[in-house]
């Protein structure tokens, strides 16, 4: 296992992937190994195309996904490359695989007017409102990234330009923008709620909890689906539901889809495509639902 210690510090160190990517490739890795192991595979040159083959067959067995079994298949193959990059081995036989074919899935978005109402719940929450509502503007007005969330820091915010510069995937900063709605409840936030936090540990993080410390990314999803409940959105959403629906609102209010890409901090256009489809089916199943006539056979 060694060798796969290395690869994921590899990944930390050469790839600047985050921490719960980096996770995520271990816990796949992992389950390949323990299947290895029971096969009496102890040795990473005995990977045959026909071992990854039989592993790929007992998730389906397994009833994963076709996607769960896809990204399977890309990280044995990323680390299988990796390997024969060390010598390790001669052939990556994984690149003879082909993954399964998934459908794809439009992802699901939020009304507007649930927005709205989503937006304006934590003012019953006195506690921490200011806070919450404050990070339910920013995800909406920018369509960050939990993990992008999380690591928001106060010398990132610039109140002048309403701008927020963002460390995203890859290690790449870019600036996401924000209105006078998100600019007030940031403000508020600061001014009533986290200056009068006591902190022991001089942290320079936006959001913090009760103890002064950087508010967790499970703090963050937890907060977000606590005020989608309490809104009456049940629907099976979460934090990046937020991202889908902010991308697929500025569709179709008639936004390019290059400055959404660029917003979203998508490498490629292809995936910021998809939005394009879910405006159509949404701005579809709205005018079926909403139009007088739109049921009727007119002729």
């Amino acid at each position: 296992m060694n060798l796969l210690s290395n690869y994921l510090k590899y990944l930390k160190l050469n790839k600047n992937l985050s921490t719960f990517t980096i996770r995520n490739y271990s816990n796949d890795l992992n389950d390949f190994y323990t299947y290895m192991n029971k096969n009496n595979i102890t040795n990473e040159k005995k990977i045959t195309k026909i071992i990854i083959r039989e592993y790929l067959s007992s998730l389906i067995e397994k009833k994963y996904k076709k996607k769960s079994i896809a990204r399977k298949l890309s990280i044995i193959r990323s680390y299988l490359r990796y390997l024969k990059s060390k010598n390790i081995i001669t052939e990556n036989h994984a690149e003879l695989i082909h993954a399964p074919k998934s459908t794809k899935t439009l992802p699901k978005i939020i009304e507007k007017k649930e927005m709205s109402k989503l937006l304006e719940t934590p003012k019953y929450n006195y506690q921490n409102g200011t806070r919450d509502q404050a990070i339910l503007e920013i995800f909406y007005s920018t369509g960050i990234r939990v993990s992008e969330m999380h690591k928001i820091d106060l010398n990132h915010i610039d109140h002048n330009q309403q701008n927020i510069r963002i460390f995203g995937k890859g290690s790449k900063y870019r600036l996401v923008l924000f209105g006078e709605k998100c600019e007030k409840s940031i403000k508020n936030y600061i001014k009533y709620s986290r200056n009068k936090i006591k902190s022991n540990n001089l942290t320079n993080a936006l959001f913090l909890n009760k103890y002064g410390s950087r508010l967790s990314v499970r703090s963050i999803q937890r907060i977000v689906k606590k005020y989608m409940l309490m809104a009456g959105i049940k629907n099976n959403l979460h934090t990046h539901s937020l991202r889908h629906t902010f991308a697929t609102h500025l569709i179709e209010e008639g936004a390019d889809i290059k400055v959404v890409q660029d917003l979203l901090g998508h490498e490629s256009p292809t995936t910021t495509q998809i939005y394009t489809h879910t405006s159509a089916k949404h701005t579809k199943e709205a005018y079926f639902r909403s139009h007088p006539k739109a049921k009727m056979n007119i002729k």
